[in-house]
């Protein structure tokens, strides 16, 4: 009996370690990856932890950029788009050898755009952006996507009733 208890105290302290230590990393990064953006005057909307990185969404300070930045082992990196236009939304890519990011703002009623919908030739995709049964919503977005888009897709924001709302040829 003093043996199954000892075991189990053991395994629960184990876990407890295992599962702190991996969130503690994550907030450490996110807090690195704040410093270094806030040191070059940009503001993160936010944060997404991949298995290789922590990505961030920003802007500056008058919102006329939007950009993806990411702290991996490599260090830190970040791209940037401007955003003069007030479209519906505001789209970045950011992309390595193996993983493809993209981030999004929405700029016009983002409390009625439920999904994203992103079509190319070697891409179809439909990600959940805002539940409709939440009192809240996101008006950024970090969405890790499954292939490579190519040339020629488009973006499309849909309502719950995957109607669709605004849509972007790239």
């Amino acid at each position: 009996m003093f043996k199954r208890k000892l075991i189990w105290s053991l395994v629960i302290c184990i876990a407890i370690v295992v599962i702190f230590s991996g969130i503690g990393s994550y907030f450490y990064e996110r807090h690195q990856l704040k410093r270094y953006l806030a040191d070059n005057d940009f503001h993160a909307y936010e944060y997404h932890k991949t298995d290789d990185a922590t990505l961030a969404l920003f802007t500056n300070k008058d919102g006329t950029m939007l950009g993806l930045a990411e702290m991996s082992v490599d260090g830190y990196g970040y791209g940037t788009i401007e955003t003069l236009d007030v479209d519906p939304f505001d789209y970045i890519y950011s992309s390595d050898e193996s993983n493809h990011y993209l981030g999004i703002r929405l700029n016009k009623q983002p409390q009625n755009v439920a999904y994203l919908r992103i079509i190319g030739d070697r891409i179809q995709e439909q990600h959940i952006l805002n539940r409709t049964e939440d009192s809240d919503y996101a008006d950024t977005h970090i969405i890790e996507l499954r292939n490579r888009p190519t040339s020629d897709w488009i973006l499309q924001t849909l309502d719950q009733n995957e109607q669709v709302l605004d849509s972007i040829d790239l």
